[in-house]
């Protein structure tokens, strides 16, 4: 490997050498990109010295490279900062080349005439011959001042701002569309607005476009609210989020009145229907929630309610809502407490199946039962009373049945039940 105080004397050689023909002008024509570019060091400042890496290595039949930078100060053409200079003279690393740069940004930025480095600065290692217009590739790779002074390998988070219309605007009646626009600047940050009714999201997140987002919305309820868009950027890396300031609106309508109060009607046990009993004035629509311990149970929407195992203990209540073209009136009911429900019932008496005889196996056959089981346990007796350890639904006779009747009682089980119980047949071991 070539020692780098050698490899910039010749870097330094060939800008003098080849300068005045690199700096000609650009290339005839627009290059490919081949890959990127690694600066290192990661962070520096303005007077720090720096290589860069290539991802790969250049093409067939391209001989030498050159390196420029833009950005803010230099032409927008690019100015070359290493000349035409052969590839042969780089140290390899991985599948592509360390290119030290022969002098430091501040160096670059007094021959370009300028004092102040800020933003993004690119720079192009291009593959190409020794001579001729022809290139074969490029590779690019950026750094960022933060200051004048200091740089690093990464974007800098840049810092949004988020605005909130409401149109309209004061006050509306419930069930007029409203408009909710959001605007996030800069308009090229990617992300997207959760619409916030004070500290609780409304609706879903909508994906920023051109720096806008909006949602529309019927459902606002009566009263005062305090509306925010928040913005979540899609790369925190390279923005912040942020959230507007709080745009007030109210909603005034004329809600349906309750003439009965809700209750929970019927047996609140596992298994039984229960029904939600309520009365509006001015209602056009009624519509209905159940809840469980206070919290909405997805799906349960309809006026009754057959009550499953996930109830069993819990308290159980409905939340109507009397709806008109003015408003939503919506009550909840008192919570009644589910107990469990009746034991299961045999339908199919359970048997034993096998030659009952000392040696043999036998199966209890547990039956079918009503709600189905979901269980069972079983109890193997000789001559009525239990025999120890025989638990399961087979067992082998054994010497001291012989004579004795046996019998199964199977125990059916389902959550949120009481268990159910049935004795087979006896048989009798011989």
């Amino acid at each position: 490997m070539t020692p780098r105080k050698t490899l910039a004397a010749l870097l330094t050689g060939a800008v003098g050498v080849l300068g005045g023909l690199v700096l000609l002008g650009a290339p005839a024509a627009q290059a490919d990109t081949l890959g990127t570019l690694t600066p290192s060091p990661a962070t520096g400042a303005d007077i720090s010295p720096m290589s860069l890496t290539t991802s790969g290595s250049c093409p067939e039949p391209a001989t030498h490279i050159l390196v420029s930078v833009t950005g803010a100060g230099f032409p927008a053409e690019g100015q070359n900062v290493v000349g035409n200079s052969e590839i042969g003279i780089y140290p390899v690393v991985g599948s592509g080349y360390e290119v030290p740069l022969t002098e430091t940004m501040r160096d670059y930025a007094n021959t370009a005439g300028f004092k102040t480095l800020e933003g993004r600065y690119e720079f192009t290692v291009t593959c190409r011959k020794a001579f001729g217009t022809a290139t074969y590739g490029d590779f690019k790779g950026s750094i960022w001042f933060t200051s004048n002074t200091a740089y690093q390998s990464t974007a800098p988070v840049q810092a949004t701002t988020t605005s909130l219309t409401v149109a309209p605007a004061g006050s509306v009646t419930q069930g007029t569309s409203v408009k909710l626009t959001a605007k996030i600047t800069p308009s090229t940050a990617p992300g997207s607005v959760r619409f916030l009714d004070g500290t609780t999201p409304y609706g879903s997140p909508v994906t920023v476009s051109n720096g806008t987002a909006s949602l529309s919305t019927t459902t606002l309820a009566v009263g005062a609210h305090s509306l925010k868009a928040q913005f979540t950027p899609a790369n925190p890396a390279n923005h912040t989020g942020s959230v507007s300031a709080a745009v007030p609106l109210t909603v005034k309508v004329r809600a349906p009145s309750v003439t009965t109060a809700p209750k929970v009607t019927g047996t609140a046990k596992v298994g039984s229907k229960v029904t939600c009993a309520v009365k509006f004035s001015g209602a056009t629509t009624v519509r209905h929630q159940w809840l469980r311990d206070g919290k909405v149970i997805t799906g349960a929407t309809a006026s009754t309610r057959t009550l499953d195992s996930t109830d069993r203990t819990h308290k159980v209540s409905c939340r109507p809502s009397g709806v008109n073209t003015g408003g939503t009136t919506t009550v909840t009911s008192p919570a009644v407490t589910v107990a469990t429900g009746p034991a299961l019932k045999v339908k199919t008496a359970p048997a034993i199946s096998g030659t009952a005889k000392v040696g043999k196996k036998l199966t209890a056959k547990a039956g079918t039962w009503t709600p189905a089981a979901q269980s069972y346990t079983y109890v193997w007796k000789r001559a009525g009373k239990a025999i120890s350890g025989a638990t399961k639904s087979t067992y082998t006779a054994v010497k001291a049945d012989k004579g004795h009747t046996l019998t199964v009682t199977v125990t059916a089980k389902r959550s949120g039940y009481a268990n159910g119980a049935a004795t087979t047949k006896s048989v009798k071991v011989t």
